[in-house]
């Protein structure tokens, strides 16, 4: 089975550690022992395997075992992890993969690989299902070999080779592996390309599996040149990825500057005519309007000649009651830690502040300015509206002192005369813009 393996490139070669993505399926299987022997040539990395039980299948428990013994066989530490498939509005198999890579990404660290058995077959169908649901260039450049994932990379050494060659070495050698009945069934898209219309395909284009390939390098090359067109991306005061829009363009090529930003983030974006409606509305939007497209788990509005990437907010709960001055925090709100590097006005170490929602605030003034409401203070400072109403104002005991992530108010004078600790400046982002 070692002879399927492409070749690897360095940054795997030198990577910390190696992962195995093993279903137990003759595919993972027959990767987990070629990993083995490659790296008994070259002196490689240590060798761990990830079992993801999605807890979907009566046999799932059956799985997992037969992962165990090939493992132990092969004195290689396995992790299961039993994954919660949470609906997605995109259906069963994608809320599955979705849980599937949540784990990859938990046990990677810097520098390691994990290496998925995605094979040639996988990469057609890829292909063919992006293009059947209208996807551009980088959805129909089909599995990408390398890609990160977490804190490591994915790397998938059997693009080019088929599954039925793979199944054929590993039933050679008399390796058990596992059949997912499910994948049987024709009502899943995937499963009805597969045993329906391939074989189809196959009567007629016997080579079809070279052609569908050779496209998707093409598409492949097209997308790197996509990405090194420049896009005017910038972000909110908050973090939100926005993309500026230029009132001068006209609404095909706003939509087309939407579909590579999106790619960029996403592995799909909306169908074309979709986009084009929404460029038109972010072009023609008043000042009082915020059109919205929703996407893939995600909500995409137009403010101030911007497209932004909101993520739902989480009001309960919300912020916490109180925080120390120099202690790291993290929650539903977001993710709060501190830095002395940067010069300027900072909070006394160690003091402990109180927090309230900028809801509850009426009005807000800045060191040595006049006070305003606090709608009105928050939009001369680029606060999008969804965010005026949800931001952390700190108090010590004499009144408000810091509004997240703005900066000092009209208290941090006398906040600081008493300050006998280190000066610190809180850097805090809501989640939804990690």
């Amino acid at each position: 089975m070692r002879e399927f393996l492409s070749p690897f490139p360095d940054n795997v070669i030198r990577a910390s550690h190696w992962w195995v993505a093993l279903s137990g399926g003759a595919d993972s299987v027959a990767l987990l022992y070629a990993l083995h022997a490659f790296r008994e040539e070259i002196d490689g990395p240590s060798v761990s395997a990830i079992h993801v039980n999605h807890g979907l299948h009566p046999d799932a428990k059956i799985w997992a075992d037969l992962c165990q013994r090939h493992c132990d066989a092969l004195n290689t530490p396995l992790r299961i992890h039993y994954a919660e498939v949470l609906p997605s509005g995109r259906g069963l198999e994608a809320a599955a993969r979705d849980a599937r890579y949540h784990a990859f990404e938990s046990v990677l660290n810097e520098g390691d690989v994990l290496f998925s058995a995605h094979h040639a077959d996988d990469m057609v169908e890829t292909v063919m299902l992006r293009l059947f649901r209208g996807a551009g260039p980088r959805g129909l450049a089909g599995i990408p070999q390398q890609r990160s994932c977490g804190r490591g990379i994915i790397f998938r050494p059997f693009l080019e080779a088929r599954g039925e060659a793979l199944r054929d070495a590993v039933e050679k050698v008399e390796l058990e592996y596992v059949t997912d009945p499910s994948n049987l069934e024709v009502e899943q898209d995937r499963n009805y390309l597969r045993h329906v219309v391939i074989p189809a395909v196959e009567a007629r284009w016997p080579g079809y599996r070279n052609t569908v390939q050779r496209a998707a390098q093409l598409q492949a090359q097209v997308q790197r040149r996509l990405a090194t067109l420049p896009l005017p991306v910038t972000q909110t005061a908050l973090g939100e990825p926005a993309l500026k829009v230029d009132r001068e363009v006209d609404p095909e090529l706003l939509a087309a500057q939407i579909h590579q930003w999106l790619s960029e983030m996403s592995e799909s974006t909306p169908g074309q005519r979709r986009l084009v409606e929404f460029a038109r509305q972010a072009l023609t939007a008043q000042p009082d309007r915020l059109p919205e497209l929703k996407w893939n788990g995600q909500c995409f509005r137009v403010w101030r000649q911007q497209i932004i990437a909101v993520s739902e907010l989480v009001y309960d709960p919300w912020l916490p009651n109180t925080i120390v001055v120099g202690e790291a925090l993290s929650g539903s709100w977001g993710e709060l830690r501190w830095t002395a590097e940067e010069p300027g006005v900072t909070l006394c170490q160690g003091v402990s502040l109180k927090v309230l929602p900028s809801q509850s605030v009426s009005s807000l003034a800045s060191p040595g300015r006049t006070r305003k409401s606090t709608q009105k203070w928050l939009r001369e400072r680029n606060i999008p509206p969804w965010w005026r109403s949800q931001l952390p104002v700190l108090y010590d005991n004499t009144g408000p002192v810091w509004i997240l992530p703005s900066g000092p108010l009209e208290g941090i004078a006398a906040h600081n005369q008493h300050c006998n600790g280190r000066g610190l400046r809180p850097v805090w982002r809501p989640f939804s813009a990690l």
